[in-house]
């Protein structure tokens, strides 16, 4: 084990103390202060050498796996440090490109002070790309939180500190750490440790992001969560988490709301995580979907969505257009309420739609050759004139053909198909028509 301090006696009078960095200029600050920063188990400290600015990592404790993961970037023996007034031992380090920026949770946290919403959205998309790249490759980063990842001064994204990382070399290997227990799943234990071990804190990260991006006062109204919103431990009761999940439930986004609910999850290890962010990688787009013309329409009726149910288990869907409803007009579905209107809508033959199809009990639309909109919803109608009803959880929304959420229907009862530019609806008991931009008409007898 070795001192913060034996690192600076080294570093800040390096003359004779390396192998073959030669001189070492440890840059300081305003106020004359060296720049580091030190974690649990190292300390990085930026240099100057060779008239580039580097960073130097300095091990606080022994550290497997050195090698395997740094490469050449790894020096070994190259710091003498003073273990006493007479002798001293040679210690590995890890030198690297110092990567000029701010850690994405200081951005995010000026965004959301800021409540500055663009900078928020950009940030999730960005996020979301580097964590389907982290969950669907070979290796994994072992550490994923947002003070391991930086925000470089040209936007981009760049996780820093692997010594916890996961390589196919060590197969059958016990995790030498866990990560931070703020950002990883309760029932992590050192016997998970493979190539999805940063599935969980990268559906955390995303959820948050994704939530903050449309409300950035959740970050004041939950300032004691462990980690960026939340708090892994209590995740069950998690109030944060909750209003996230009815927040992506009223605004029809589907994507976020079943990456969230998956952090329900009992183990580590998070099914369908990487095709849920590779679907939100795909569509990007603002957070709030979009519209015919430019964003997403809402309707005028009181919202309903807000009381989540907090479990993690899926609600399977029937076999028919419109899947039984669990959550509304107490017990029965959206197609049920219209018992005797018309039933379920059949496409025109004027274009030809995707077609509902099940898979692991919820709903999703797909044509012969392919997936269109993979299985998100609790329950969906057939594709009419362009537009589609489906029901998120408790809320109801009409999607387009590209599965982004045309008009938001959270606190209706039950929805119907389109017909003749409007659609018949159940607000409060009452029977409504809507039109494609959400307005609401009542039915003339």
């Amino acid at each position: 084990m070795f001192t913060l301090r034996q690192y600076l006696l080294a570093l800040l009078d390096s003359r004779g103390l390396t192998r073959t960095l030669g001189e070492i200029d440890v840059c300081r600050d305003e106020q004359g202060r060296p720049c580091f920063s030190a974690g649990n188990s190292a300390a990085v400290f930026r240099i100057r050498l060779g008239g580039r600015i580097r960073s130097l990592r300095c091990y606080l404790r022994p550290m497997r796996h050195l090698k395997e993961i740094y490469g050449q970037r790894l020096l070994e023996k190259e710091l003498y440090l003073h273990t006493s007034p007479e002798t001293g031992v040679w210690v590995d380090t890890v030198l690297g490109d110092w990567i000029e920026g701010s850690t994405l949770h200081e951005t995010v946290a000026q965004a959301a002070a800021l409540r500055d919403r663009e900078s928020l959205q950009i940030r999730v998309r960005l996020f979301d790309r580097l964590a389907l790249a982290l969950v669907t490759d070979d290796r994994a980063h072992g550490d994923l939180k947002p003070e391991n990842i930086i925000v470089g001064d040209d936007g981009m994204l760049c996780p820093i500190d692997f010594d916890a990382s996961y390589l196919p070399a060590f197969a059958g290997e016990i995790s030498p750490e866990l990560g931070t227990a703020a950002y990883q799943h309760p029932a992590r234990t050192a016997a998970d440790f493979d190539e999805r071990i940063d599935d969980y804190p990268a559906a955390l990260i995303s959820t948050a992001l994704h939530a903050l991006a449309l409300d950035p006062t959740l970050y004041v109204r939950y300032p004691d969560a462990d980690g960026l919103l939340f708090s892994p431990q209590q995740i069950r009761t998690d109030e944060a988490l909750r209003e996230a999940i009815a927040l992506f439930e009223r605004e029809g986004l589907a994507v976020q709301y079943r990456i969230a609910r998956l952090l329900y999850a009992p183990t580590p290890r998070l099914f369908g995580l990487p095709e849920l962010l590779a679907w939100a990688a795909r569509t990007g787009g603002p957070p709030c979907g979009g519209r015919e013309g430019e964003e997403t329409t809402g309707n005028t009726g009181g919202d309903k969505s807000g009381d989540t149910d907090g479990g993690a288990e899926r609600h399977p869907a029937g076999n028919t257009g419109c899947g039984a409803d669990k959550h509304t007009g107490g017990g029965k579905s959206g197609r049920e309420l219209f018992a005797g209107k018309g039933g379920g809508a059949r496409n025109d033959g004027s274009a030809v739609f995707p077609e509902l199809f099940v898979g692991n009990g919820l709903w999703g639309y797909r044509t012969p050759e392919r997936i269109v909109i993979p299985p998100l919803y609790d329950s969906g109608f057939d594709f009419t004139e362009g537009l589609a009803a489906v029901r998120l959880g408790q809320a109801w929304h009409y999607i387009d053909t590209e599965g982004r959420t045309r008009i938001r229907c959270a606190g209706y009862e039950a929805v119907k198909p389109f017909r003749n530019g409007r659609a018949e609806v159940i607000r409060d008991g009452r029977r409504l028509e809507i039109d494609r931009a959400g307005r609401e008409f009542e039915i003339l007898p």
